[in-house]
């Protein structure tokens, strides 16, 4: 099939209208490729599993408890494989148990341009640094809800490997796109159990 430039919003449920981006990547794009860019555009530690759904039809990552009855392979389901049309959502949840859930709307499907393919994924426009591993969503609507009071934490938040002060308005959408591919290709190795020291 050839290749559609798909825009989906994606939305950190909870705090949609403070943490979300919009972006574009090809229909030829695995299901669990879009969960990596997630984890990367996000700001996220990526070290749990995640899991999709679509129209009632759940995508794993394979693992020791892995159903096939029950759950279809992400690595193995391409976006267009989804059929998906413009205002259909998938529904990304991170870390189970504390359940970070991202949505992602299809916003719309139009041709890949001539040769641009190589361009994408590409974030178009974005709000919020990401989210905090370990950290239940409510927790961190409190947080984001404290900053916006005060201006800055209550106290440093445990963050990337070092105490510091953690601000959601901290993103920069022109670092995020340079850096894009090389964190998702690092964040996949990682899941397939390859990652090397000079990525750590």
């Amino acid at each position: 099939m050839t290749a559609q430039l798909l825009t989906f919003l994606i939305t950190y449920e909870g705090l949609e209208d403070k943490i979300w981006r919009k972006v574009q990547v090809s229909s030829n794009w695995r299901l669990d490729q879009m969960g990596y860019l997630v984890l990367a555009t996000f700001d996220t530690l990526a070290y749990h599993l995640f899991a999709f759904t679509c129209k009632g039809k759940q995508y794993e990552l394979p693992d020791e408890e892995f159903d096939l009855e029950n759950q279809a392979d992400a690595c193995d389901v391409s976006l267009n494989q989804l059929r998906m049309e413009p205002g259909d959502c998938l529904r990304m949840i991170y870390d189970f148990g504390l359940d970070q859930v991202f949505n992602l709307t299809l916003l719309s499907a139009e041709p890949m341009p001539r040769g641009k393919g190589a361009h994408y994924p590409w974030i178009v426009d974005g709000k919020g640094r990401g989210i905090l591993d370990d950290m239940p969503a409510d927790e961190l609507q409190e947080l984001v809800a404290q900053i916006d009071k005060n201006g800055k934490t209550d106290e440093p938040v445990f963050y990337n490997e070092c105490i510091k002060p953690w601000d959601y308005h901290d993103y920069d959408i022109k670092l995020d796109n340079m850096l894009l591919k090389h964190e998702i290709r690092r964040i996949e190795r990682g899941y397939a159990g390859g990652l090397d020291e000079e990525d750590e």
